[in-house]
């Protein structure tokens, strides 16, 4: 590329080349190391987004696993890449933790142990931050002043778009005095865990953080969002404050599925820019945008799935919204070859879609629901 202008070389050839190559070339020179590395190279890209999902609740050991999914956003009906096997990303060979949770912000990934288990020791909860495009695994340092008795720690990752920083939020909840410590840990920054406080509406707050939770957290415009109840808890990851408003209320719909009960799902995606609760009555689905955290103002949706597109023994759940606009859900109970519906709200049409097969490791039995799974763009950012 010596002969080639420069202008041409970034912006009409590099884009155009696997994520592999890129790797490579970010070591090649500074320049193409600061190109790659913005976060806008990735408007040039037109395939930058991958399935991701963790391995299955009861596996012994956590395994990453990532499917390409790319759609035509100027072309709705048209699938670029046909369905391909998934492929396995990263494993924890040291790491025997079978109830584990990630979450993905801005193509990066937060794993770490599930907010329902109780835990004993500082080395069980364990956080590691994980790039799957680069595939580097960049371990958080054990907090070492965490209290020897049985805990419960609430793990959330976000980013704050004003310094570039990405931030981990933990709450622990202690089983023995019922209290709670808050936690926080900014990569590339901090060297240990450092203790915040709840901010303005600490008496709720502290309430809240004290009961029995588990709820996967989003993270929109610097801003970390979870449910609990009623209550929808905010982290401000700039200035590092939690808030709480008010969420929607259910009106007869409910977060389980009549069909299994005793299935939880995420209830919190992003959608188009703006953050989405939804919840089940039947096969109806209510969707809630909130427009104002300081006013808790939201603006209600639904969406009525039709049995000749989402069978009556089928569960399915919003995982996001496509490049087209369109809604994507996925089946919680994860079949040997994984069926998506595309629904648009403006057309109220819904289509149906061969999407990915599951690893051969997962197979002959069914994954029986419990995977993380998210739409996530590539990120070339080097974990140090």
């Amino acid at each position: 590329m010596s002969t080639i202008p420069d202008d041409i070389s970034l912006y009409n050839i590099i884009p155009l080349l696997p994520s592999k190559t890129l790797i490579r070339f970010i070591c090649t020179c500074k320049r193409w190391n600061t190109f790659i590395r913005q976060p806008s190279f990735l408007n040039l890209r037109k395939l930058t987004h991958n399935i991701i999902f963790l391995s299955p609740l009861g596996s012994s050991k956590p395994h990453i696993f990532s499917s390409p999914c790319h759609f035509d956003p100027h072309d709705n009906d048209v699938i670029l890449t046909p369905p391909r096997a998934s492929s396995l990303l990263v494993s924890f060979p040291n790491l025997s933790f079978p109830k584990t949770r990630v979450q993905c912000v801005n193509g990066l990934l937060c794993v770490h142990p599930r907010g329902s288990v109780w835990l004993s020791s500082h080395v069980e909860a364990f956080t590691f931050i994980v790039n799957p495009t680069t595939r580097q695994v960049h371990p958080l340092p054990l907090d070492h002043s965490v209290e020897r008795r049985e805990f419960m720690v609430s793990t959330h990752f976000g980013y704050d778009n004003v310094r570039g920083e990405f931030k981990v939020l933990r709450v622990f909840k202690y089983r023995a005095r019922g209290s709670h410590d808050i936690k926080i840990f900014t990569l590339g920054c901090d060297a240990s865990w450092r203790r915040v406080s709840p901010g303005a509406s600490r008496e709720l707050v502290e309430s809240l953080l004290t009961r029995h939770w588990d709820k996967r957290g989003v993270c929109m415009n610097g801003v970390i969002y979870w449910t609990h109840g009623f209550i929808l808890l905010l982290f401000d990851v700039g200035p590092e404050e939690i808030l709480a408003t008010c969420a929607p209320p259910r009106s007869g719909y409910s977060l389980v599925s009549c069909k299994y009960p005793s299935l939880q799902y995420p209830d919190l995606i992003e959608m188009g820019g703006s953050l989405c609760l939804f919840r089940f009555r039947g096969n109806d689905l209510k969707l809630w945008f909130l427009k104002d955290h300081e006013s808790a103002e939201w603006e209600s949706k639904s969406v009525v799935l039709p049995p000749e597109v989402v069978p009556p023994e089928e569960v399915v759940f919003p995982l996001c919204r496509i490049q087209s606009g369109e809604i994507l859900f996925l089946p919680y109970f994860v079949p040997t070859h994984v069926r998506g519906v595309l629904y648009d709200m403006e057309r109220r049409t819904f289509r149906t879609l061969a999407l990915m097969e599951m690893p051969h490791s997962l197979l002959p039995d069914p994954v029986s629901g419990q995977l993380d799974m998210f739409y996530c763009q590539q990120s070339f950012m080097l974990l140090e």
